[in-house]
């Protein structure tokens, strides 16, 4: 899976003419969301604000440097200039965005009611449940490019209000607690 994320990204960097004017590797961290229990047949719920953890490695080739780096997402937007990126590093960038700019999600029977059995039903991931547009302007002395690069996010929504007593944990069961980027 890795290698294609990385087969991915170079296929959606490449020019025209076969050179590869910039790079942009992301991993981002899922937002973690606790939700009470559901009350009804209501079907939808309305998101409060999400924080994403994107880890950024720009790369500019043909001897050029990185100018800048640009993060979007819903109608939040982020930017990043030379001063906060170095491409022996990691740009680092957290981003938030607020409630008001996410559509309400459907969750049909998860987290119905307080009490449940297992801890599968306590946890739901919505895979790309929002996407990340990021761009990398490089410059070197006779032009600028600038590289494109979509990036699924990740809602994970937890059920809360949930009567631990009743849950059957199975032998061996790890955390889900989320990993951290990492590039």
């Amino acid at each position: 899976m890795t290698n294609l994320f990385f087969f991915l990204i170079t296929a959606a960097t490449s020019a025209p003419d076969g050179n590869l004017p910039g790079q942009l590797l992301v991993d981002t961290q899922a937002a973690v969301i606790e939700i009470d229990a559901v009350a009804g047949n209501r079907q939808l719920i309305t998101l409060p604000s999400l924080r994403f953890e994107l880890a950024i490695r720009a790369i500019c080739g043909a001897a050029g440097r990185v100018e800048s780096i640009s993060v979007s997402a819903a109608d939040t937007r982020q930017n990043y200039g030379v001063d906060d990126v170095n491409e022996q590093s990691i740009v680092n960038a957290p981003l938030a965005i607020p409630g008001q700019q996410l559509g309400p999600v459907r969750i049909g029977d998860f987290c119905r009611t307080p009490r449940t059995n297992s801890i599968e039903k306590l946890e739901m991931t919505i895979r790309g449940a929002l996407t990340a547009q990021l761009s990398l302007r490089c410059l070197n002395e006779e032009e600028q490019s600038i590289t494109y690069v979509s990036q699924p996010l990740d809602v994970v929504l937890r059920c809360n209000n949930v009567d631990e007593a009743s849950i059957e944990s199975p032998e061996g069961q790890e955390s889900s607690a989320e990993p951290e980027p990492k590039l």
